[in-house]
Protein backbone atom coordinates (compact mmCIF):
# COMPACT_ATOMS: atom_id res chain seq x y z
CA UNK A 1 0.00 0.00 0.00
CA UNK A 2 1.91 3.13 -1.07
CA UNK A 3 1.00 6.17 1.34
CA UNK A 4 3.50 8.91 2.27
CA UNK A 5 4.23 11.10 5.41
CA UNK A 6 4.75 14.78 5.85
CA UNK A 7 7.94 15.95 7.18
CA UNK A 8 9.25 18.79 9.59
CA UNK A 9 9.71 21.35 7.07
CA UNK A 10 6.36 20.45 4.94
CA UNK A 11 8.04 18.38 2.65
CA UNK A 12 6.50 14.66 1.96
CA UNK A 13 8.00 11.37 1.93
CA UNK A 14 6.31 8.49 -0.25
CA UNK A 15 7.15 4.61 0.92
CA UNK A 16 5.19 1.14 0.28
CA UNK A 17 4.90 -1.37 2.95
CA UNK A 18 5.76 -5.23 2.01
CA UNK A 19 5.97 -8.40 3.68
CA UNK A 20 4.27 -9.50 6.92
CA UNK A 21 2.59 -6.42 8.62
CA UNK A 22 3.52 -7.53 12.09
CA UNK A 23 7.10 -8.58 11.02
CA UNK A 24 10.24 -7.31 12.26
CA UNK A 25 10.84 -3.44 10.83
CA UNK A 26 13.52 -3.21 7.67
CA UNK A 27 13.71 0.03 6.13
CA UNK A 28 14.55 0.38 2.23
CA UNK A 29 16.12 2.38 0.48
CA UNK A 30 16.94 2.57 -3.13
CA UNK A 31 19.06 3.76 -5.88
CA UNK A 32 19.58 5.71 -8.98
CA UNK A 33 16.38 5.89 -11.01
CA UNK A 34 14.09 3.27 -8.36
CA UNK A 35 11.48 3.94 -6.10
CA UNK A 36 9.92 2.50 -2.79
CA UNK A 37 8.51 -0.11 -5.88
CA UNK A 38 11.93 -1.88 -6.29
CA UNK A 39 11.38 -3.59 -2.81
CA UNK A 40 7.93 -5.24 -4.07
CA UNK A 41 10.05 -7.12 -7.40
CA UNK A 42 13.45 -7.15 -5.42
CA UNK A 43 12.48 -9.35 -2.77
CA UNK A 44 9.96 -12.36 -2.56
CA UNK A 45 6.57 -11.19 -0.65
CA UNK A 46 6.37 -15.25 0.81
CA UNK A 47 9.72 -14.99 1.58
CA UNK A 48 9.30 -11.88 4.07
CA UNK A 49 6.39 -13.23 5.19
CA UNK A 50 7.63 -16.90 5.99
CA UNK A 51 10.94 -14.94 8.00
CA UNK A 52 8.72 -12.48 9.51
CA UNK A 53 9.98 -9.29 8.12
CA UNK A 54 7.93 -6.25 6.88
CA UNK A 55 10.13 -4.00 4.18
CA UNK A 56 9.17 -0.26 4.26
CA UNK A 57 10.49 1.10 1.25
CA UNK A 58 10.80 4.52 0.42
CA UNK A 59 11.01 7.25 -2.09
CA UNK A 60 14.09 9.13 -1.88
CA UNK A 61 13.34 13.07 -2.23
CA UNK A 62 12.47 13.95 -5.90
CA UNK A 63 11.57 10.32 -6.63
CA UNK A 64 8.22 8.76 -6.63
CA UNK A 65 5.68 10.47 -3.79
CA UNK A 66 8.28 11.96 -2.12
CA UNK A 67 9.31 16.16 -2.09
CA UNK A 68 12.33 17.34 -3.96
CA UNK A 69 15.22 18.19 -2.06
CA UNK A 70 17.96 19.56 -4.40
CA UNK A 71 21.33 20.27 -2.64
CA UNK A 72 20.64 18.64 0.17
CA UNK A 73 23.71 16.19 1.81
CA UNK A 74 23.08 12.45 3.02
CA UNK A 75 22.80 13.53 6.87
CA UNK A 76 19.52 15.65 6.01
CA UNK A 77 18.08 12.62 4.55
CA UNK A 78 18.75 10.61 7.59
CA UNK A 79 16.42 13.50 9.41
CA UNK A 80 13.77 12.42 7.04
CA UNK A 81 14.21 8.43 8.06
CA UNK A 82 14.36 9.59 11.74
CA UNK A 83 10.54 11.60 10.92
CA UNK A 84 8.60 8.37 9.11
CA UNK A 85 10.59 5.51 11.71
CA UNK A 86 8.82 7.54 14.46
CA UNK A 87 5.16 8.50 12.43
CA UNK A 88 5.14 4.38 11.86
CA UNK A 89 6.54 3.71 15.29
CA UNK A 90 9.22 1.62 14.43
CA UNK A 91 11.64 1.44 16.65
CA UNK A 92 14.73 0.23 16.47
CA UNK A 93 14.99 -1.19 12.41
CA UNK A 94 17.49 -2.89 9.69
CA UNK A 95 18.18 -0.96 6.99
CA UNK A 96 18.65 -2.46 3.23
CA UNK A 97 20.32 0.07 0.79
CA UNK A 98 20.22 -0.80 -2.50
CA UNK A 99 23.17 1.00 -5.16
CA UNK A 100 23.38 4.79 -4.34
CA UNK A 101 21.05 4.56 -1.48
CA UNK A 102 23.85 3.51 0.42
CA UNK A 103 25.32 7.26 1.40
CA UNK A 104 21.68 7.87 2.91
CA UNK A 105 21.40 4.99 4.36
CA UNK A 106 25.45 5.04 6.37
CA UNK A 107 24.18 8.39 6.92
CA UNK A 108 21.39 7.53 9.26
CA UNK A 109 23.71 4.68 10.59
CA UNK A 110 26.46 7.20 11.12
CA UNK A 111 23.87 10.13 13.22
CA UNK A 112 21.68 7.57 14.53
CA UNK A 113 22.64 4.64 15.58
CA UNK A 114 19.98 4.28 18.46
CA UNK A 115 17.31 3.72 15.51
CA UNK A 116 19.28 1.23 13.33
CA UNK A 117 20.39 -2.28 14.36
CA UNK A 118 22.26 -2.85 11.37
CA UNK A 119 23.06 -1.97 7.74
CA UNK A 120 23.15 -4.48 4.97
CA UNK A 121 24.70 -2.83 1.53
CA UNK A 122 23.68 -4.34 -2.08
CA UNK A 123 26.31 -3.09 -4.68
CA UNK A 124 26.47 0.36 -2.69
CA UNK A 125 28.64 3.88 -4.30
CA UNK A 126 31.14 4.58 -1.63
CA UNK A 127 32.35 8.25 -1.42
CA UNK A 128 35.13 9.14 -3.76
CA UNK A 129 38.18 10.28 -2.83
CA UNK A 130 39.37 13.63 -3.84
CA UNK A 131 39.32 14.39 -7.31
CA UNK A 132 39.37 10.83 -7.82
CA UNK A 133 37.99 10.41 -11.65
CA UNK A 134 35.18 7.55 -11.41
CA UNK A 135 34.48 5.48 -14.58
CA UNK A 136 32.31 2.82 -14.35
CA UNK A 137 32.80 -0.30 -16.71
CA UNK A 138 29.02 0.47 -18.37
CA UNK A 139 30.41 3.49 -21.01
CA UNK A 140 26.40 4.76 -20.98
CA UNK A 141 27.35 5.76 -17.21
CA UNK A 142 30.54 6.74 -17.61
CA UNK A 143 29.41 9.45 -19.92
CA UNK A 144 26.83 11.00 -16.95
CA UNK A 145 29.26 10.74 -14.16
CA UNK A 146 31.81 13.09 -16.24
CA UNK A 147 29.40 15.53 -17.35
CA UNK A 148 28.17 15.51 -13.40
CA UNK A 149 31.94 16.52 -12.78
CA UNK A 150 32.14 18.84 -15.98
CA UNK A 151 28.72 19.60 -17.56
CA UNK A 152 25.71 19.40 -14.84
CA UNK A 153 23.55 21.37 -16.65
CA UNK A 154 23.91 19.05 -19.47
CA UNK A 155 23.55 16.26 -17.22
CA UNK A 156 20.35 17.42 -16.27
CA UNK A 157 19.32 17.46 -19.78
CA UNK A 158 19.96 14.07 -20.88
CA UNK A 159 18.14 12.68 -16.97
CA UNK A 160 14.94 15.10 -18.21
CA UNK A 161 15.22 12.93 -21.52
CA UNK A 162 16.24 9.47 -20.07
CA UNK A 163 12.85 9.89 -17.68
CA UNK A 164 10.76 10.98 -20.75
CA UNK A 165 11.46 7.79 -22.58
CA UNK A 166 10.72 6.14 -19.45
CA UNK A 167 7.59 7.53 -18.55
CA UNK A 168 6.63 6.61 -22.53
CA UNK A 169 6.71 3.37 -21.98
CA UNK A 170 4.41 1.13 -22.35
CA UNK A 171 4.03 -1.62 -19.66
CA UNK A 172 5.79 -4.47 -21.52
CA UNK A 173 8.45 -2.10 -22.49
CA UNK A 174 10.46 -1.16 -19.49
CA UNK A 175 10.86 -5.25 -19.45
CA UNK A 176 12.81 -5.20 -23.02
CA UNK A 177 14.54 -1.57 -22.22
CA UNK A 178 16.45 -2.73 -19.03
CA UNK A 179 17.15 -6.63 -20.92
CA UNK A 180 18.74 -4.58 -24.16
CA UNK A 181 21.04 -2.71 -21.81
CA UNK A 182 22.08 -5.52 -19.14
CA UNK A 183 25.49 -7.38 -19.46
CA UNK A 184 24.72 -11.36 -19.27
CA UNK A 185 25.34 -11.81 -15.96
CA UNK A 186 23.17 -9.28 -14.65
CA UNK A 187 20.32 -10.39 -17.00
CA UNK A 188 20.19 -13.79 -16.23
CA UNK A 189 19.99 -12.77 -12.32
CA UNK A 190 17.23 -10.34 -13.42
CA UNK A 191 15.19 -12.42 -15.04
CA UNK A 192 15.47 -14.71 -12.09
CA UNK A 193 14.12 -11.87 -9.84
CA UNK A 194 10.95 -11.11 -12.01
CA UNK A 195 9.90 -14.71 -12.88
CA UNK A 196 6.59 -14.47 -10.97
CA UNK A 197 3.60 -12.21 -12.89
CA UNK A 198 4.19 -10.36 -9.52
CA UNK A 199 7.73 -9.04 -9.40
CA UNK A 200 7.05 -8.32 -13.08
CA UNK A 201 3.78 -5.63 -12.09
CA UNK A 202 6.27 -4.28 -9.18
CA UNK A 203 9.25 -3.57 -11.60
CA UNK A 204 7.07 -1.58 -13.83
CA UNK A 205 5.69 0.50 -11.47
CA UNK A 206 8.93 0.47 -10.38
CA UNK A 207 9.94 2.60 -13.72
CA UNK A 208 6.74 4.17 -13.36
CA UNK A 209 7.89 5.97 -10.23
CA UNK A 210 11.17 6.62 -10.55
CA UNK A 211 10.08 8.77 -13.86
CA UNK A 212 7.03 9.91 -11.82
CA UNK A 213 8.36 13.68 -11.35
CA UNK A 214 10.67 13.62 -14.57
CA UNK A 215 14.71 13.15 -14.25
CA UNK A 216 15.65 15.46 -11.84
CA UNK A 217 16.69 13.19 -9.08
CA UNK A 218 18.29 11.38 -11.54
CA UNK A 219 20.63 14.23 -11.77
CA UNK A 220 20.81 15.22 -8.15
CA UNK A 221 21.70 11.33 -7.36
CA UNK A 222 24.69 11.65 -9.71
CA UNK A 223 26.11 15.27 -8.56
CA UNK A 224 25.77 14.35 -5.01
CA UNK A 225 28.28 11.06 -5.02
CA UNK A 226 30.31 13.45 -7.11
CA UNK A 227 30.67 15.42 -4.39
CA UNK A 228 32.38 15.12 -0.72
CA UNK A 229 29.77 13.10 1.93
CA UNK A 230 28.60 15.28 4.54
CA UNK A 231 29.73 12.71 7.20
CA UNK A 232 32.27 10.24 7.64
CA UNK A 233 32.07 6.18 6.91
CA UNK A 234 34.53 5.58 9.56
CA UNK A 235 31.85 7.06 12.36
CA UNK A 236 29.79 4.43 11.91
CA UNK A 237 29.20 2.16 14.77
CA UNK A 238 26.07 -0.22 13.98
CA UNK A 239 27.04 -3.34 12.20
CA UNK A 240 27.33 -2.81 8.63
CA UNK A 241 27.18 -6.31 5.64
CA UNK A 242 27.71 -5.60 2.39
CA UNK A 243 27.67 -7.79 -0.68
CA UNK A 244 29.05 -6.54 -4.28
CA UNK A 245 29.11 -8.08 -7.55
CA UNK A 246 32.64 -8.93 -8.98
CA UNK A 247 32.06 -7.92 -12.45
CA UNK A 248 29.36 -4.81 -11.36
CA UNK A 249 30.03 -2.63 -14.40
CA UNK A 250 27.71 0.02 -12.72
CA UNK A 251 29.57 0.78 -9.25
CA UNK A 252 32.73 -1.20 -9.40
CA UNK A 253 33.85 -3.78 -6.75
CA UNK A 254 36.61 -1.27 -5.98
CA UNK A 255 33.81 0.95 -4.28
CA UNK A 256 32.65 -2.34 -2.07
CA UNK A 257 36.32 -2.89 -1.34
CA UNK A 258 36.54 0.70 -0.15
CA UNK A 259 32.84 0.73 2.09
CA UNK A 260 34.57 -2.40 3.64
CA UNK A 261 37.78 -1.16 4.42
CA UNK A 262 36.73 2.20 5.92
CA UNK A 263 33.79 1.10 7.89
CA UNK A 264 34.88 0.04 11.46
CA UNK A 265 34.10 -3.77 11.53
CA UNK A 266 32.03 -3.91 8.20
CA UNK A 267 32.23 -7.88 6.50
CA UNK A 268 31.53 -8.00 3.26
CA UNK A 269 30.53 -10.91 0.39
CA UNK A 270 32.27 -10.48 -2.94
CA UNK A 271 29.81 -12.75 -5.10
CA UNK A 272 29.93 -13.64 -8.86
CA UNK A 273 27.85 -11.25 -11.20
CA UNK A 274 26.94 -7.66 -11.86
CA UNK A 275 25.29 -5.03 -10.27
CA UNK A 276 21.73 -7.02 -9.34
CA UNK A 277 24.39 -9.86 -7.92
CA UNK A 278 22.99 -9.68 -4.40
CA UNK A 279 19.34 -10.83 -5.52
CA UNK A 280 20.80 -14.03 -6.36
CA UNK A 281 21.20 -14.15 -2.58
CA UNK A 282 18.06 -12.93 -1.19
CA UNK A 283 17.41 -15.83 1.00
CA UNK A 284 20.23 -15.69 3.21
CA UNK A 285 20.18 -11.68 3.31
CA UNK A 286 16.69 -11.94 4.56
CA UNK A 287 18.13 -14.88 7.35
CA UNK A 288 21.21 -12.62 8.71
CA UNK A 289 18.11 -10.19 9.21
CA UNK A 290 16.81 -12.17 11.68
CA UNK A 291 19.61 -13.72 13.55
Amino acid sequence: MDNTVALPDGRRMGYAVFGAPAGQPCLVVPGYSASRQTAGWAFPGADLRRHGIRLVAVDRPGYGLSTPHPGAGFTAWASDAVALIDHLSLGRVSVIALSMGTGPALALAAKCPSLVADVTVLGGMAPLDERERFAPASRGDALYWRLARHFPWLLRRMCAMSASAMAKSTPDRPLGRVERQLPSADLEVFQRALSNEDARTAFVADVAESCRQGGAAMADDLLSYSRPWDFDIADITVPVHIWHGLNDPKVPVAMGHRLADRIPGATAEFVPGGHFAALDHTERILTELTH
